[in-house]
């Protein structure tokens, strides 16, 4: 099943029919719209579409909705604490677009040191891939693959402001649940999933 982030709600592509979603069977591709009208314009909170062949459904979103590919880090220090940035007023993690012949591995860690100012930092492990869906002329799917990070230098961080970020901050994981009020859902559930666990 995949799950795609739409206006803070939940869009879902899969096999058969859901519970606790607004479920639609997909026969052609205005089923999107209808998917997405329902997201923005009700307070429903999870869509689901449903066809045998789901693959053929992802293939179709990426057809509506072209896909623009990002990378991004969890980072911990040797303190314990967990780097955050605040980007337009909302919790977030340090993440970006990935550039031309560049890899997710090597935009994740590039990102990190522009947005935060800091250098050094170890790439660990690949976490997970989130999706969400955003309006610029036109619908895009953003495809964002995840990295756990290690920092042990003593630079301290300064926000990259041209990118819209307010604040760089290293927090313990005690205070995170209290950030996450103020974050997107696609960062609440891989903080949850990898950190909060």
């Amino acid at each position: 099943m995949y799950k795609i982030s739409v206006n803070e709600k939940l869009l879902t592509i899969g096999k058969k029919g859901v519970k606790d979603a607004v479920n639609i069977f997909y026969d052609k591709q205005n089923t999107f719209d209808y998917a997405f009208d329902i997201l923005y314009n009700t307070k429903v909170r999870a869509v689901h579409i449903f066809s045998l062949d789901e693959k053929h459904i992802w293939k179709k979103l990426q057809k509506y909705a072209p896909p623009v590919y990002a990378a991004g880090g969890i980072v911990k220090n040797s303190s314990g604490k967990y780097l955050f940035i605040k980007r337009n007023g909302i919790w977030d993690l340090p993440k970006g677009h990935v550039e031309k012949k560049e890899t997710f591995k090597e935009t994740a860690l590039r990102e990190v040191e522009e947005e935060c100012a800091i250098s050094g930092i170890k790439l660990e492990k690949y976490l997970s891939t989130t999706y969400h869906i955003y309006l610029d002329k036109q619908y895009r799917l953003k495809v964002v693959q995840w990295f756990m990070m290690n920092y042990s230098g003593k630079e301290k961080p300064r926000p990259q402001t041209e990118e819209g970020i307010e604040l760089v901050k290293w927090v313990y994981k005690k205070e995170i649940p209290h950030l996450m009020e103020n974050a997107h859902n696609n960062i609440k559930t891989l903080v949850s999933k990898h950190v909060l666990k």
